[in-house]
């Protein structure tokens, strides 16, 4: 009898905690995230990859600040004609500003030259990393995971390819790119990014990984001096 007792307790221990917890509306937390960036006055962003292969241009990583509403301070790694450099990138009020390892100073360029989309972007609400966030389909929920001592509740999704593009680059925007995301569990702040698609090369998929951080520093970005 004591037994029988026993496996009631447990039987209703689990069904108590199978129970006891609600899952998150994917698609409510790719909201949130949205509306917590679009209201960051500035973030940073670290950029990480893998698998980049193709004749290039080719970016491979980089970090810098993005300010409301068009600025972008920072630095890229990108693969140039086989030779891999750091290129130091300004860019404010619709002018995109270079130097390369070689330069003692800073060129006006086009970010298309070393292989990506303007920055300056980033935060725009209609055609910044926020507007892929809301152009997601078959929206689901993932494991959750820790990224730097933080609980991140996880969606995963796909997103248009020519809207990535215009945002990174690709190459074969009818291709559609899929997207896990990963948000702070309290806040709802988007903390990571990763996409997988083509990127370089239409046959062979890369992975872009995106986080972002300090939301609302206190950051300047003004065009290079000369």
């Amino acid at each position: 009898m004591r037994g029988v007792r026993r496996l009631i307790v447990a039987a209703a221990t689990i069904l108590i905690a199978g129970c006891g917890s609600t899952p998150v509306d994917p698609a409510q937390l790719l909201r949130d995230a949205k509306q917590s960036i679009d209201a960051a006055s500035a973030v940073h962003f670290t950029l990480t990859s893998q698998n980049v292969t193709g004749p290039g241009p080719l970016i491979t990583g980089g970090e810098g600040d993005a300010r409301r509403p068009d600025s972008f301070s920072g630095r890229l790694n990108v693969v140039v004609a086989g030779f891999a450099v750091t290129v130091n990138v300004v860019s404010t009020g619709g002018v995109f500003y270079a130097q390369t390892p070689l330069s003692s100073s800073y060129d006006i360029t086009d970010p298309s030259k070393y292989g990506f989309g303007d920055p300056a972007r980033l935060l725009d609400p209609a055609h910044g990393l926020s507007s892929l966030l809301t152009a997601c389909s078959g929206v689901t929920n993932r494991d959750a995971d820790r990224l730097n001592g933080e609980q991140l509740d996880e969606v995963g999704c796909a997103m248009p390819g020519a809207l990535v593009a215009s945002l990174l680059t690709s190459a074969d925007p009818s291709q559609t790119v899929q997207a896990t995301i990963g948000l702070d569990a309290t806040t709802h702040q988007l903390r990571r990014v990763a996409l997988v698609g083509p990127f370089f090369d239409k046959a062979h998929p890369s992975t872009f990984t995106v986080v972002l951080d300090k939301y609302g520093e206190n950051v300047t970005v003004t065009p290079p001096a000369g």
